[in-house]
């Protein structure tokens, strides 16, 4: 099963994660309150501006309602009546007074609302408006005629050459040209738009009265390119019902609120809009602090996590650093803090824990150069005694059969050899040396062996003459080959000895091969596998001897491997010695 490696994360951005997830729950709290608290500050102000709007164009249709109820009451009026119909007959006088008590009362109309700027009524037969200003203008119906054909019998204001009026005419349909008076009222747009302005609430706040189809307009805003633009979209926005409506919109790159109810009875729309600054400007504020407040917490996280790290990661690093080094293998590392706390006391046992274990590792150190030493003397001293019981049956042999010319040789090469294993040396040898003594050992088995067996043995390199190895490492591989895989061979036995340099891996390599029986795979791999772990308490000779002594020396990598896929068919062995470069 695959395990994937975590990634390693920094103390200090631990601590700052755990923190931002304890006051994680509480931040999501607070925000959702604020949504909350915002949700309803905005549906508040939403019912306020609808409730506004709504008051006050119910007000304004209340107000028109009456006024056209005192107008049609007028209708009835006595005076209006007889001059309509009886002026023809009436005395100057008759008609003059008539027409001055009509003034009177049409006064008292205009006086009733101060939405009535004047209040006019025309009568055809007098040819003449008689208005609430104590004025008489000479008119004909032909002039009033756009304002009579837009009179009707609902509340509408009509309007008519920049005024505005609510008209009505009797009888209500009349005949063509048949029209006994004209009664109508115009309103004044400046009281309109002075109460518009009473209803404002906020600075900047505007309001704006559309009339049927959008026809006119009376605004409190003097921007007019605003208002033709709030025309559009308060077009675009009514859809004729009677609710209010909240929408919001921008303008000049600024963000606005708008309400708008439209009236059916009076076919109006009060459109009433205000900067949101004005109208969201606390919610807009206590989001400010809200994220003030927010981006404080998170920065307070930062700097307590900070803090933290000063006072646990960094005393905690400088020790973690420490122990790095002293992996590497310095043990002269010593921590310093000035701090009363746990740090100091950590500090300190670490500082001791080195001392101790600088005095531990030398003695044990001295120990282990001294077993290696005995070690590698024991190893030898195995050696010894099995190639001399080799040499007394060789000599013994020789000896019973007379061979007495080979005999001289024999003992001379045989005096050699003693002479190199017995002096009291160093351990190690120059390779050259170790390759002279092989060579001596040769010139004893020649004469045992007479020609049954050839020796090929490469120039050894001069570089390599002057490599260090233990006393006695070819010999006994050497011997091996001669009593395991030569010995019974009848003629035609070889032996070759080859020195080879792996420059990628720094190694001596020397290979010594035989054209002997070999081992078979079985044999193998048993030879190989005592090679790979050799047994550490049980004496040993030849082959595993060796490499026990190359190990002890050189450490891993070095050492010996058997193998049977050498050029001449029998068994190889490669002895794998570590050495410089060439060129250092």
């Amino acid at each position: 099963m695959i395990r994937l490696k975590m990634p390693k994360i920094a103390i200090f951005y631990k601590l700052v994660i755990v923190l931002l997830l304890v006051i994680a729950p509480l931040y999501g709290i607070s925000m959702y309150l604020n949504q909350m608290g915002e949700s309803s500050v905005r549906s508040e102000i939403s019912n306020s501006m609808q409730s506004r709007v709504h008051f006050y164009i119910q007000s304004l249709v209340v107000e028109l309602d009456r006024i056209q109820r005192l107008q049609r009451e007028f209708i009835n009026d006595d005076d209006l009546q007889k001059l309509s119909v009886a002026s023809p007959i009436m005395s100057d006088l008759e008609r003059t007074e008539a027409m001055i008590r009509l003034q009177k009362r049409l006064l008292l109309v205009k006086n009733s609302s101060n939405y009535i700027a004047s209040a006019n009524v025309f009568v055809p037969s007098l040819g003449k408006v008689i208005n609430s200003l104590n004025m008489y203008t000479t008119a004909s119906q032909s002039e009033l005629a756009p304002l009579i054909d837009e009179s009707k019998l609902h509340l509408s204001l009509v309007p008519h050459a920049n005024g505005l009026y609510i008209a009505q005419q009797y009888p209500d349909r009349p005949e063509p040209d048949s029209i006994v008076f004209f009664l109508y009222l115009e309103l004044s747009k400046q009281a309109i738009q002075q109460e518009l302005k009473q209803f404002i609430a906020y600075n900047e706040e505007q309001a704006i009265l559309f009339g049927s189809g959008f026809e006119w307009a009376i605004t409190t805003d003097g921007n007019v390119e605003r208002t033709e633009a709030l025309q559009s979209i308060a077009e675009s926005s009514s859809d004729g019902s009677s609710k209010p409506e909240m929408k919001a919109f921008s303008y000049a790159n600024k963000r606005y609120i708008m309400t708008l109810e439209h009236s059916s009875v009076v076919d109006m729309t009060l459109l009433i809009y205000t900067p949101e600054k004005n109208a969201l400007g606390p919610i807009q504020q206590y989001n400010t602090w809200f994220w003030v407040l927010s981006l404080s917490s998170v920065l307070i996280v930062i700097v307590f996590s900070y803090w933290l790290y000063r006072m646990i990661h960094r005393p905690l690093k400088q020790l973690v650093r420490s122990f790095r080094k002293v992996e590497k293998g310095n043990l002269d590392v010593k921590l310093t803090l000035n701090s009363n706390d746990e740090f100091e006391y950590l500090y300190m046992q670490f500082n001791s824990m080195l001392s101790q274990l600088k005095i531990l590792i030398e003695e044990v150190y001295e120990e282990k150069i001294h077993s290696q030493k005995a070690e590698l003397k024991q190893l030898q001293a195995q050696i010894n005694p099995h190639f001399l019981y080799n040499t007394f049956f060789i000599l013994n042999r020789m000896v019973k059969l007379e061979d007495y010319p080979k005999l001289k040789p024999f003992t001379k090469h045989l005096g050699n050899y003693f002479k190199f294993i017995t002096r009291n040396a160093s351990d190690d040898v120059p390779l050259s040396e170790e390759l002279e003594f092989a060579r001596a050992y040769l010139e004893i088995q020649k004469i045992r062996f007479e020609d049954r067996i050839a020796v090929e043995v490469d120039e050894l390199p001069d570089d390599m003459a002057g490599v260090l190895v233990p006393r006695l490492t070819l010999q006994p591989i050497i011997e091996n080959s001669y009593k395991y895989g030569l010995e019974e061979v009848d003629g035609n036995g070889r032996l070759s000895i080859r020195f080879l340099y792996a420059a990628s891996a720094s190694q001596l390599v020397i290979e010594i091969e035989d054209n002997g029986k070999g081992l078979s795979d079985e044999e193998l791999w048993n030879l190989n596998r005592k090679l790979s772990d050799p047994p550490a308490h049980i004496e040993s000779t030849g082959i595993i001897n060796v490499h026990k002594r190359l190990r002890l020396k050189y450490g891993p990598g070095s050492g010996i491997k058997a193998s049977t896929d050498g050029k001449l068919g029998g068994l190889k062995i490669s002895l794998y010695i570590p050495v410089k470069e060439k060129d250092e």
